[in-house]
Parts: structure tokens; sequence; C-alpha cells
């Protein structure tokens, strides 16, 4: 009896607010509209402040991670060698290339002299054609030993040439050379290797400084260009360079605006549809379109005022609009659900007050807990998430704005024009169909119109039927155990799933299914090995001529080596080569310094990986090298990076493991973390909005197990969908978390604010309320993201994925489950189920004592005092 006198308290106290407020804007609806879209149009300004980012380094990996303080404390102390002593493995930074591979248009094997020379021709035009700011290849191109940097280029060689029509080219080594980067999909025998099918070259550009790696990334955008053009009567080409990655998520973002134009179309089309009535007085088709448009608003709103504020815009951002959509039409079918329920017999604006007293608090609730959850999210260390999360948090707001301001004008403006039977088209005065009993029935029909006397008068057929529908059969004792054992077989499955869900990302999913990009990649993952160099820095002076200094790196190194994903055979050390040479002497320090310059003489590729201070006689810093073996798992990728530091750090040496893909690995490491963190304070939050919205126990605990259900069946069935956890899905699962709560509140809310003398008749009743504005919002969101199937874009179509996931579940369990359950044990006060029995016409609602009679005549008497005059009454009989 306490949480229901709680409850009914409140829920009269919150009314009494959003009732006065809906009688204010019902009585100055041209103000409040005017003041919405001025608000709405000044902060769109912003967008011309907009800046997007499309750096995948910046977008998808969290910055300041360990990995990217790693690679700052080795860039000051190793310079950039690219013009001099390149070696990829060495790099610091992300290297400037522009790269091919080559395939036989028939799939055969590629080792033959003819496809030889055909990719030696493409090279040499490459060379001759392509330049940045006028500068060619060899003028641009990376240097060792004195000659461009080309990886792959050993196959124009006389001595390769000759190996190769002798069929005795080892692999993976080919002269010391190690060449599994340059030939994929092999056939190897004896060591000897008998097939390859298709053949990479990387022409490998400096960026030793500014102007340099300014005009190398003129050569790659002119390179793209020369490559799209390449014809071969034998071969296929397929390219890429450093920053197409970067380049491609920009055409992604262009492209995908033609379906959001679709979409706001379709949802257009769709409100007018639910909307529209054949009663030219009664129809509401233009609140169906002022709907859209308030989501409009919302978003230009919210792109401004984030544009203004300085928050880049990201590729994942735009899926925001379709996401907005739903949202906004949701708050509209709501809403109009309120407004068909409010007392005939009252003004127009204290039925736009009433509509606000019941509907107003349901659609504070959702937007409340939609807003958190994204607020919540822009807390991510990944700044892509951050800033989706900013902009559509934003959008939310506004969303929630401009529906209790431009909407709720919107509807005060309609009720006048119904209240003066104007026609829904033309505004223009017509009569009611019984004063037209002489003309035709087409002019009745067309221009005749009449007054609404119940609230299915109101309401379209599609608006009334989901309700009446839902409500014949869902309190039957065979439905209920159908929908239970059901609900239990879809948990069973869900958790399934969520134990097989795995973390990962393919940077390949972020480029659209035809990008030049795409194919690239994904050959090279498929058929080349993807071995990564791991760089052992040791950052501070060392005695390298103690034996215990010696003891400790050939422990560290036996350590790395042991590790299963690391090539125990591949070093790449100077200090190892130094103290098996000639050159050694380990009898001092000194002496050791002595003996290593004439080494390096001779060994020129160890030059970069040693750093001597001012004197020349102490060794400041240096690094040696191992290869991991073949690596395409993302959890293996971020595992290796772990095991390998945990490594370094148990080591007595001041050393420092590094590789530049070190930096996309790390969020592999906080993925997880960084997710159920955000999951966990976003579910306490909306649990404590709920518990003040809705002060039951029992609703509480019912919409927190609703909401875990749900989100339950979003992990295990992304498993079956092939989504898996990153900084792209995290999104799509904070979202979820809002959208979670927005079903089970509706369908709890309404249960609560209806009358009923058993559990059934209150079910019944709740969703005569509220079930067809679950299902007409649930359809509207669907429209939103159906354009999304047709999109190239893998941040688009796992977002359709995921939200068409979010909507099934979200109203499977609001308008099954939840009914079920509530029909069962749901709170019930026996002292007040005599109230009422039914569902109850508007003017019975608005007699019930307690339920917002004293609030209704205080304010129809405060109109009175204010304006002197009732707006849009309706001069029928009561109902």
């Amino acid at each position: 009896m306490v949480c229901w006198k709680l409850y009914h308290n409140f829920e009269n106290w919150i009314g009494k607010i959003f009732f006065r407020y809906g009688v204010f804007v019902g009585t100055y609806p041209v103000i409040v509209l005017i003041v919405s879209m001025l608000v709405s149009g000044l902060l769109g300004i912003g967008m011309i402040n907009l800046t997007v980012q499309t750096d995948v380094e910046k977008v998808y990996t969290p910055p300041n991670s360990q990995a990217s303080q790693d690679r700052a404390l080795l860039r000051d102390l190793f310079r950039d060698t690219s013009a001099e002593d390149f070696n990829s493995y060495s790099s610091i930074n992300a290297n400037l290339f522009g790269s091919v591979i080559f395939r036989r248009k028939d799939s055969s094997n590629m080792l033959s002299l003819e496809n030889i020379r055909e990719i030696e021709k493409i090279y040499h035009a490459i060379t001759v054609n392509v330049s940045g700011n006028g500068l060619d290849y060899f003028q641009l191109c990376a240097v060792q030993n004195s000659t461009c940097a080309v990886d792959g280029d050993f196959i124009f060689s006389d001595e390769f040439q000759r190996l190769l029509q002798s069929d005795r080219i080892t692999y993976p080594v080919l002269e010391k050379k190690y060449i599994e980067s340059v030939f994929g999909d092999v056939l190897v025998m004896d060591g000897l290797l008998k097939s390859a099918k298709l053949i990479k070259l990387q022409l490998n550009l400096r960026q030793d400084t500014q102007t340099y790696k300014e005009d190398s990334k003129l050569w790659e955008a002119a390179f793209l260009t020369f490559m799209k053009n390449v014809q071969s009567d034998t071969l296929d080409v397929s390219f890429a360079h450093s920053t197409s990655l970067d380049e491609e998520l920009s055409e992604n973002i262009k492209g995908d605006i033609l379906f959001v134009s679709i979409t706001f179309t379709l949802m257009i089309v769709y409100a007018t549809l639910v909307t529209t009535s054949c009663d030219p007085i009664l129809d509401r088709q233009n609140l169906g379109r002022a709907g859209v448009l308030a989501t409009g608003l919302s978003i230009l709103a919210s792109f401004g005022l984030g544009s203004a504020c300085g928050v880049e815009f990201v590729s994942i951002a735009g899926v925001m609009p379709f996401l907005i959509l739903g949202i906004g039409i949701d708050d509209m079918f709501i809403l109009l659900a309120g407004l068909a329920n409010a007392p005939l017999s009252e003004t127009g604006p204290n039925r736009v007050g009433d509509m606000m007293r019941t509907s107003g608090v349901a659609v504070t609730i959702t937007s409340l807990t939609d807003m958190f959850a994204f607020g919540i999210g822009a807390s991510s260390v990944f700044p892509g998430v951050r800033n989706f999360c900013i902009y559509t948090g934003l959008a939310i707001f506004f969303c929630y704005i401009n529906f209790v301001t431009f909407f709720v004008a919107c509807v005060a403006i309609n009720e006048r024009r119904m209240g003066d039977k104007r026609h829904a088209c033309t505004c223009m005065r017509i009569r009611l169909k019984d004063e037209m009993k002489n003309e035709s029935r087409m002019k009745r029909s067309c221009c005749g119109g009449r007054k609404p006397s119940t609230k299915e008068d109101l309401e379209s057929f599609i608006e009334k039927v989901p309700g009446k529908l839902l409500s014949k059969f869902v309190t039957s004792l065979p439905f209920k155990i159908v929908t239970l054992v059901g609900f239990a077989v879809y948990l069973g499955v869900s958790i399934y799933g969520v134990t097989k869900f795995k973390e990962g990302f393919d940077i390949t999913n972020l480029v659209s299914d035809d990008s030049y990009f795409h194919e690239y990649n994904t050959l090279n993952q498929r058929h080349f090995t993807q071995r990564i160099p791991l760089s052992f820095t040791f950052t501070e002076p060392l005695q390298y001529s103690d034996t215990r200094t010696d003891s400790a790196i050939s422990s560290l190194m036996t350590d790395v080596t042991s590790d299963r994903l690391v090539e125990s055979q591949i070093q790449i050390s100077w200090y190892r080569s130094y103290r098996f040479s000639t050159f050694f002497d380990g009898s001092s320090e000194a002496n050791f310094v002595t003996g290593l310059k004439p080494f390096l003489l001779y060994n020129p590729q160890f030059k970069a990986d040693i750093l001597f201070d001012d004197s020349e006689q102490v060794i400041r810093a240096s690094r040696i090298y191992v290869l991991t073996n073949d690596l395409k798992d993302s959890t293996e990728q971020g595992e290796l990076m772990q095991r390998m530091r945990q490594i370094t750090s148990d080591s007595t040496l001041p050393v420092t493991v590094f590789s530049p893909p070190f930096i996309f690995y790390e969020q592999y490491v906080v993925i997880v973390r960084s997710t159920l963190k955000t999951v966990g304070i976003a579910v306490l939050v909306i649990f404590v909005i709920t518990a003040l919205f809705m002060p039951s126990p029992l609703l509480i605990l019912y919409v927190t197990v609703t909401m875990v259900m749900i989100m339950t069946g979003i992990f295990g069935f992304m498993y079956f969908w092939n989504l898996t956890l990153s900084s792209i899905t995290m999104i799509h699962i904070i979202m979820s978390i809002g959208f979670s709560v927005d079903f089970s509140a509706h369908i709890c809310h309404a249960y609560m604010t209806v009358e009923g003398d058993t559990r059934d008749k209150k079910v019944k009743n709740a969703l005569l309320r509220a079930g067809g504005p679950i299902l007409n919002g649930s359809v509207s969101s669907l429209l939103g993201i159906l354009m999304l199937v047709f999109s190239q874009s893998y941040i688009f179509q796992s977002f359709f994925k995921v939200m068409l996931l979010v909507i099934l579940i979200g109203m499977g369990h609001s308008l099954f489950f939840l009914p079920v359950v509530l029909s069962l044990v749901g709170p019930f006060d026996s002292r007040r189920s005599g109230k009422g029995n039914d569902y109850h016409t508007p003017n019975q609602q608005h007699n019930n004592h307690g339920n917002g009679t004293e609030k209704v005549k205080l304010s129809v008497e405060d109109d009175k005092n204010t304006s002197g005059n009732l707006i849009g009454s309706y001069q029928g009989d009561p109902v």
C-alpha cells in the first residue's frame, strides 16, 4: 500500500507540473513554435565549424595509451632514417608507401618470366609517371644501401630470374632475405618455392622531414590516380597506399548522405499514413509530418552545437540521424496516444495539458534514460565512441526539447483548427457532415467533417488495431505458457551466444565492399603472411661488456622467443651479431665500443639501432628485433602485446617493447574493460532514473530484469550474426541500453496509470493505451534503419544488425513478456481496483478521483482568467 500511495502521489505531483506546462503551450502555441524553430536554426549555424576526422588512429584507438607513450619515447631517442638507411622493421612511425598486389586473371601461378616482365613494366611506369610536387619516385623513395627501398624488387634481378628458370628459389629465406611478404598463396616443397599466385611490391617513401613527408603524401595521391587507370591483358592489380583507409572512410561519409535523405522521406510517408484519417477535421497527418520535422530540427541543432564546441565529426556519427528518427517518431506516437485519451469536453489548452500529464512523463523517462546512456558513453577512452555519444546525446536532448515545445505547439494549433472546424489540408472552415445531408456523398466525404465523440474517433486504424488485437489474447492461459517457455528458450540461446562472443576488429570492415582498399586488404590479409617486427629498446646506458648484462639480454630474448606467437629462429640483433664477430672485444666497455664502430662499417644495417652519446664513447640506447609468427586474429594480437610487456617488465634491464601496430592493438586490451565499465555505470544510472519516475519495487525489478534479458539477447545474437566486440559495436551496445529501457518503461508506466479490478484487466487496458504507440514506434524505427541494408559500410551494416536486434527483442519483451509477467505477478492495489474495471473513456478518466480531477478544474479556471477565451472547445455532448 505504501508503494502504491507513493507512486500515485509522485505521479500526481509530476503530472500537475506537466499539465500546467501543456496548458501554457496550448495557450501560446505560435510563440512557442517560433522560439523553438529559431533556437534550432541558430544552433544549426554552428555547422559552419564542422570538422571531419577520418584518421583511423585518432578515431578508433585510445589516446595516451601505453603504445602511444612508448612511441613518443622512441621518437625522442631515434631519428627517422628513411632517407639513408631505411628498414621497415625499425620504423617507429607507420611507413608511407604505395603497394601493388599482382595476380593472374586466371588465378594461376605467377612464377614465370612472362609475369615478372609484365610486373616490371607496370613498376617502371609507376616510377616514371607518378610524382609528388614535381618529384618522381626516385627522388622521394626511402633509401637502403644507396638504392630505393622497394620490397620485392629483387624479382627483377638477373639472379632471381636465373633461380626461377632452374626452379631453385628457396623459401622463406632466399640468400639471407626473407621473402614471405612478397609472395602470397604459396606452394612449397622441400624448402623450394613451387608456386605463388600473388606477388606484392611495396614502394616505400621517405618522411624524414615535414617537407618530404608532405611531398610523399602528394605522390601517394598521384599513385592512386595512376593505378586506377592501369590495365593489363594478363594480370589483375590491387593497390593501396598508407592513408587509403582514412580516405575511404571520408568517401563513406559522403556516400551515405543519400540514405539519410531517403530515410527521412520514408519516415514522413509512414508518419503521414499512420495519422491519416478520412475525416478532414479529425485528420492528423500534419502532426505526423510535424513529428518528423521536429526530429530533423533536433539533428540540425545537435550537429550545430557539437560543431561549434569543436567536437569532431567521425564516420560512426553518420548513423545518428537514423537512430534519432526512430526515437523521435516513437515520442510522437506516445504523445498522440495521450492526446487521444484526453477529455473531449475540455478546451484545447487543457487537452494539451492532459496529454502532457500522461504521455509527457513517459516521454521524459525514455529521453532521460537515453540521454544518460549516451552521456556516460561520452566518457569512453575511444575518441570515436566519445564523439558519437556526444552528438547523439545532444540530438536526444534536443529531440526531447523540440517535442515538448515545437511538436506540442503543433498539437495545440491542430486542436485549435479542429475546434474551429477547419479542413486539415486547406484550413478553410467547413460544415459538419450532419449539416450537409442535402449534399452529394463525395462532397460530404471531402468537404464535411464531424465532431469527435470517443477516443477511437481521434485514432487512425493503424493506431487502434495493435492494442485491440494484443489485448484479446495476451492474458489467455495458453498464450502465457507459450510466451514464458519461448522466452526461456530465447534466454538459453542468448546465454550460449554470450559465452561465444569475442572481441575483435578488422579495419577492412571500415570501408565498403566495392572499395579498392577493401579488395587490396582482403588479398593481403588472406594470402600473405602477417608477421610484425617487435623492437626491444634498451632506453638507458648499459654496461654491455659486463657478463651480467649479457646474461640479462640472453634471458630476455629466451623468454621472448619462447612465446608461441614469436618466430624463435628470427632475430635481428646487432648485439648478438657483434659478439660473434671478429671485431668483438668485451674486456672493457671502452674496448667494447671501440670494436663496435668498425663492425658497423661492415654491417651498416645495424647503424640505426645504436645511439651514441655526444662523446661517441657511450651507448645511450640500442634496440634489437624479433618477428612474430603469422598474426591474423585480433585477440591473439592483443594478448601477445600484453605478454611481451610483462616479459620486459619482469626483466632487470630498462627495456621497452614496441611495434607500430601496437597503437591499434591497444583497443583489444581495453575494449572489454571499457565496455563493461560503461554498461555497468549506465545500467546503475538508468536504475536510479526508473526508481525516481516509477517508485515501485516490483516495477523497478521487472524493468531491470527485462533490460538484462534484452542486453543478454543482443550480446548473444551478435555472435550468431558474426559481430565482434570493438570500438564500433561498443557504440551499438551503449545505444541498446537506453532502448532496452524505453520499451519496458512504456508498458510499465501504462500498467500503473490505467484502472482494472484484476491484473489481467489492467494489462489489457495498458495494451490498449500503449500497445499501438509501442508497435508503431517500433515499425518507424525499423523504417528508420531500413535503408542501411543497402549501405556498403560496415559501420552502417553493423548498426542495422544491432538495431534490428534491439527493436525486435525490445518489442517482444514489452508487448509479450512483460504483459504476461504483469498479469501474473504485477503490482496491484486491491483497494483501488473497484474504481474502474475497464478501459476508461477520456471523460471517465477525467472524473475519477485522484486521477487529475482537481488539477484539471484548477487549470481550466486559470485559463479562463488569463486568456478570457476557451480555445478549441468542443461543443458536443460529453462522452
